[in-house]
């Protein structure tokens, strides 16, 4: 045990992640508690608006920001980093707007089952994105500034907010699930926001947003397919399948997405901060990073893959209710698909910092194409659908670790230059 915190504390790099990931532990873990409540409080069909919910969010969130906030880290000089911040907030509110009438387009013409949702919903929307895209853009800076244990109490907070919402708001019915994500996604912005305020460069610069158009020109489309091809799911298999598979898939995914928020997320952010410096001033010590890295995501992606795949599946119903019997046979499809996300996701973020970035969007166009398969190719059966689209994807992200490979070296040899 001593040399095990010996060796975290010596370790800058190990630091972060658990100053993240601590967070972001006790974040996730307190979704998962309330989460038996939640099912028994909410129907499959309320699931799936939930889910419908945030499949927008999180896509229409990258378009809010072109994937400026990828950028705040990657800035060679604090006060660009600054401009990009404030220039990416005051985007962020148009922008906003715009993700608004998308969503009420969306909802007059029922495209993809959003016509279920009533009329205030795009505003919420709205809000929803808002609140998103501020504390998006304000980790990043927390992240670059190397202030990790903020960003795990920004978790917290997030998680506590959405939890409170949801469990309290429940007596309006469906809607209390949409209307509680949406609080916690102001929850807790208070804190990013005094950092920043107080300790941030506050240089009001446009000229910084052209200086770094590579990020919304090459990185912004290849984001958006990414999100978009991760999210489209419930929509996808709710226009497909019906309301109850896709309440149902809603819930496998948030229980899915776990480990991979909870493990993924918090190394993806200290892996990209501490490659993006690695990069400026130690390019030949990245192949050290990334394979240490590696060996520690797959370790944990095996152990956790057989966890969702075999362990968890028999008790869906003794948790969540005899409602929910259908998650059992979509945690045991998505377990090996997860495992792979696992281990490549927060390492295929080396590529943002390479002159290659525009791989990413071939790939992101191609996973989109698999996950929307039931749209054009007919399944019979959610099921079967679920496993053919998991194998798929599984076998597109051991392809692309395979270039990320090929990335590492030509980093490695040529310092990164763009």
């Amino acid at each position: 045990m001593r040399f095990l915190w010996h060796r975290i504390s010596s370790s800058p790099f190990l630091k972060g992640v658990l100053a993240i990931g601590g967070g972001t532990a006790l974040a996730q873990a307190l979704g998962v508690a309330v989460t038996p409540i939640l099912t028994r409080l909410y129907d499959p069909t309320a699931m799936a608006l939930w889910g419908l919910f945030v499949s927008f969010v999180s896509v229409a969130s990258v378009a809010v920001t072109l994937r400026y906030e990828v950028a705040v880290v990657a800035a060679k000089k604090r006060e660009e980093a600054g401009a990009l911040v404030l220039g990416a907030l005051a985007l962020s509110l148009v922008l906003s707007l715009v993700g608004g009438i998308v969503f009420e387009i969306l909802r007059r013409n029922n495209w993809l089952g959003y016509g279920l949702f009533p009329e205030w919903a795009s505003w919420l929307a709205v809000l929803a994105l808002v609140g998103t895209n501020w504390g998006l853009i304000l980790r990043y800076w927390a992240t670059r500034e190397g202030l990790f244990s903020l960003v795990g109490k920004f978790a917290i907070w997030q998680a506590l907010g959405r939890a409170l919402g949801q469990l309290s708001l429940a007596l309006l019915g469906g809607s209390g699930l949409v209307l509680g994500e949406t609080l916690g996604r102001w929850w807790g912005l208070a804190a990013l926001w005094r950092n920043w305020v107080t300790r941030g460069p506050k240089l009001w610069n446009p000229a910084v947003l052209w200086q770094y158009r590579t990020y919304p020109l090459v990185q912004f489309p290849s984001s958006l397919l990414d999100t978009l091809a991760l999210m489209a799911l419930v929509p996808v298999f709710t226009a497909v399948y019906g309301t109850q598979i896709g309440g149902g898939l809603a819930l496998t995914q948030r229980l899915v997405n776990f480990p991979l928020t909870l493990i993924g997320g918090a190394v993806a952010d200290v892996f990209y901060s501490r490659a993006a410096a690695l990069l400026r001033d130690q390019p030949a010590s990245l192949p050290v990073l990334f394979w240490g890295t590696a060996r520690y995501l797959l370790i944990l992606a095996a152990s956790l893959g057989l966890l969702v795949g075999l362990a968890l599946p028999p008790l869906v119903t003794w948790l969540f209710g005899a409602d929910w019997g259908s998650v059992e046979r979509m945690m045991q499809a998505m377990a090996l698909w997860m495992s792979a996300m696992l281990v490549v996701s927060p390492l295929s973020r080396l590529i943002f910092l390479s002159r290659w970035s525009w791989i990413k969007l071939i790939y992101d166009l191609i996973s989109l194409v698999v996950v929307a398969l039931p749209l054009w190719y007919h399944l019979e059966g959610a099921y079967q659908a679920l496993q053919t689209v998991s194998w798929l994807k599984t076998l597109q992200l051991v392809l692309y670790f395979g270039l990320l490979t090929f990335v590492l070296a030509k980093l490695a040899d040529t310092k990164g230059e763009k």
